[in-house]
């Protein structure tokens, strides 16, 4: 994965900071990301506001791009807003794939259930293999 640093200028302790927080957030990643564009800005307000922006953009493969976007008073805080949201988006996800994982697709269970013998009660059957599955050969 590559971790790309932008409008940051001369500041290696947070440049340090952003590039390991990052890697090592996405690492834990079931599909690994691509490429992670985390960018600074320093806008200047009309009544003297916050200034510091920072966007997180996550790349990844067949899937929609993780995208955070914070403004606050310094670099530092405005990264580590940015940063927990990122975070709490990926935990979002991987919460959903995790409770669709758990729970059996309707028509699998509808079959199961219309089978001779079964009940609501317990468990559906795992699939049973017959003689065709059995003599299929690979290429």
């Amino acid at each position: 994965m590559r971790v790309v640093i932008e409008g940051l200028g001369e500041d290696r302790a947070l440049r340090t900071l952003v590039n390991g927080k990052v890697a090592a957030s996405l690492g834990r990643l079931h599909v690994p990301a691509t490429t992670a564009r985390v960018q600074f800005a320093n806008e200047t307000s009309a009544k003297g506001g916050p200034a510091a922006r920072c966007s997180i953009t996550v790349d990844l493969p067949r899937r929609p791009e993780l995208h955070a976007d914070i403004t606050a008073e310094s670099f530092r805080l405005a990264f580590e807003q940015a940063f927990a949201m990122l975070e709490r988006q990926v935990e979002r996800d991987r919460a959903r794939r995790r409770e669709e994982r758990r729970r059996p697709k309707k028509y699998y269970l509808a079959k199961r259930l219309l089978e001779p013998g079964a009940s609501s009660k317990e468990p559906p059957a795992g699939p049973a293999v017959g003689r065709r599955l059995a003599r299929r050969r690979t290429a």
